[in-house]
């Protein structure tokens, strides 16, 4: 399974970050299968290099995110903020971001990392969804929500999907479109 592809710089290769997956469940891995991820040079006749993982104890003790550093090829755990419920990552402008909506679906943080060594995020806007205005637009509208931050035209906006509905939040709350 392809978890990635991404330019190794100190060698000017590309590179796929790959996680060996059974074709179902039922099948036994190969004998000599190493756990973990592996890396393979694209255009390369060499087979996918065992680079391993972090430990799973280590990874489920600790709220962070797993980050695997493209130049010395090896995972971490790197600090994050704490946003309720389900958490998306996303990038602008070079910089790390990270949405979450709250439990009652109403409000959605939005959080960036200030500074990547030091692993500083700050709370960059707290937007409160437009709630009433879709429940008048949409009627009767299920509660159920999946919101994901993302870059557009120098900004962020929302994008709320609930069921056949998507639709498009800035960060003062103003519902912009739907389809």
């Amino acid at each position: 399974m392809v978890l990635g592809m991404y330019p190794h710089s100190p060698t000017g290769e590309y590179r796929l970050l790959l996680y060996p997956c059974p074709r179902s469940m039922l099948d036994e891995p190969a004998p000599d299968a190493q756990d973990g991820a592996h890396v393979f040079a694209l255009g390369s006749g060499q087979p996918p290099r065992h680079i391993g993982c972090l430990e799973a104890k280590e990874a489920m003790c600790s709220p962070g995110i797993m980050v695997f550093d493209t130049i010395a090829e090896s995972f971490r755990l790197m600090c994050c903020p704490i946003v309720p419920g389900y958490a998306d990552l996303f990038e602008k402008g070079g910089i790390l971001g990270m949405s979450g909506l709250n439990d009652e679906e109403t409000s959605v943080e939005i959080w960036v990392m200030r500074d990547y060594e030091g692993e500083v995020w700050s709370l960059k806007y707290r937007v409160e969804l437009p709630v009433a205005e879709i429940r008048v637009q949409f009627g009767k509208f299920e509660h159920h929500w999946e919101v994901v931050a993302t870059s557009w035209d120098d900004d962020v906006i929302l994008l709320v999907k609930s069921d056949d509905w998507l639709l498009q939040v800035d960060m003062n709350g103003q519902l912009l479109t739907m389809k």
